[in-house]
């Protein structure tokens, strides 16, 4: 089978993983996968490269830091860029299956759409599929930047129309749409997509490279403390999840007056909100501030812990989410102290404590459950990594696509 994903994402960012990771597996099945994806540094040259076998061509980007006008207009650029050349590349690729990721951006919609009416008109008969995995649209990521809670720009007023309609339509045009969980299940169900062409992939486990690790000869290695008690956060948080965080430190350390907080990778958005006073003031109350790392240390900074924590705010944007990180978890074989909100209640309920949401005292009591009894935390880790193996592996979930793609090809 030779299968196109069209990815919108940067490469290693989001999405980019979800669409490498299938793609990967679906190879070792046998098939032929091209991932295009748009390149993570500025630029205006195309690149191909082959990565654990996975063919990637990587498209230009324009987008750069700087105010939010600069940003904005960046970001405008590299839509108008990509938009053509993922047509003539969806057109110059021989393919049995094209698979488009994330089709609110118009990069991604106007070649699905542009594929459906060759169909329409008979000029090909190869099959559409949709990944939908994420709420982006109103009510989404983008309603709440409106709302300023994720960053918003000025041009998110003019974005968020465009994108709920790009989100919500172009599922249609598709044989097939393939979501993230149920609860992204029922929004396309309630948009019109067809319940026998809807199909649940959630994100994965990377089971063959993470692996529950020895914690003593990991924190040795990061030159850590090797007998307190660590948990961490790893990637992008916003500002309200940070506060919970710290405020459940500050009532672990009067236990644990050793425990640490690992604060993995935050990300620039939120560290510049942060004075240089309140990160020295936090480093004295043990907390771990630890940037970007290699992907090697980021697999013993994972090994070190003792417990993973996954706080996130109660919206609908997190109630239709899977974060990647949370396979993450799995993989490494470590309890999970994370937000009550329905997708990850079903995962993490069977591997972890689940805390009221925006609770910081119940979030800390979770925590401070688990760090006390080394029995529980050692069977947590345990189911966590029987989780990951048996039911989130990628590649469990890369044949689960692969049976769909079948019905579609037969």
């Amino acid at each position: 089978m030779r299968i196109l994903f069209l990815c919108s994402a940067t490469e290693t960012v989001g999405t980019y993983w979800r669409a490498f990771f299938l793609a990967k597996h679906l190879i070792e099945e046998g098939h032929k996968v091209l991932l295009i994806a748009a390149d993570s540094k500025p630029g205006l040259n195309a690149s191909k490269k082959v990565i654990d076998g996975v063919n990637v061509y990587l498209l230009p980007s324009a987008t750069f830091g700087g105010n939010l006008l600069l940003y904005s207009l960046s970001e405008i650029s590299t839509v108008f860029m990509q938009t053509p050349l993922n047509c003539i590349l969806e057109l110059a690729s021989d393919f049995d299956v094209f698979h488009s990721f994330d089709v609110m951006g118009p990069h991604n919609a106007a070649p699905t759409l542009l594929f459906k009416t060759l169909r329409i008109l008979r000029l090909h008969n190869k099959k559409i599929f949709v990944d939908w995995d994420e709420w982006w649209g109103r009510g989404g990521m983008y309603g709440l930047k409106l709302l300023g809670l994720h960053g918003g720009t000025p041009l998110d007023l003019l974005t968020v129309p465009i994108v709920t309609i790009l989100e919500e339509k172009v599922p249609l045009c598709a044989d097939a749409v393939t979501v993230i969980n149920e609860t992204l299940r029922q929004r396309a169900l309630s948009v019109g997509v067809k319940s026998e062409n809807l199909f649940v992939i959630s994100s994965g486990a990377n089971v063959d490279i993470i692996k529950p690790l020895n914690m003593y000869d990991a924190r040795q290695k990061l030159n850590l403390p090797e007998k307190n008690i660590i948990y961490g956060h790893f990637g992008h948080m916003d500002l309200e999840s940070f506060k919970l965080l710290i405020l459940s430190h500050k009532k672990v350390l009067r236990y644990f007056p050793n425990a640490s907080l690992l604060l993995f990778r935050l990300g620039q958005d939120l560290l510049t909100r942060l004075s240089k006073d309140l990160v020295k003031s936090l480093k004295r109350r043990n907390v771990l501030f630890v940037g970007q790392q290699p992907y090697d240390k980021y697999i013993l900074y994972l090994g070190a812990s003792d417990v993973f924590l996954l706080p996130m705010l109660d919206n609908m944007f997190n109630r239709a989410r899977w974060p990647l990180r949370l396979g993450d978890y799995l993989a490494a074989g470590r309890p999970i102290v994370a937000t009550a909100l329905p997708e990850i209640e079903k995962v993490v309920g069977k591997c972890g404590f689940l805390s009221k949401p925006g609770n910081p005292e119940d979030f800390a009591n979770k925590i401070l459950e688990i760090i006390r009894d080394a029995d529980l935390r050692k069977q947590m880790g345990k189911r966590a990594r029987e989780l990951a193996e048996k039911k989130y592996s990628w590649r469990i979930l890369a044949r689960k696509l692969l049976n769909a793609y079948r019905q579609y090809l037969n």
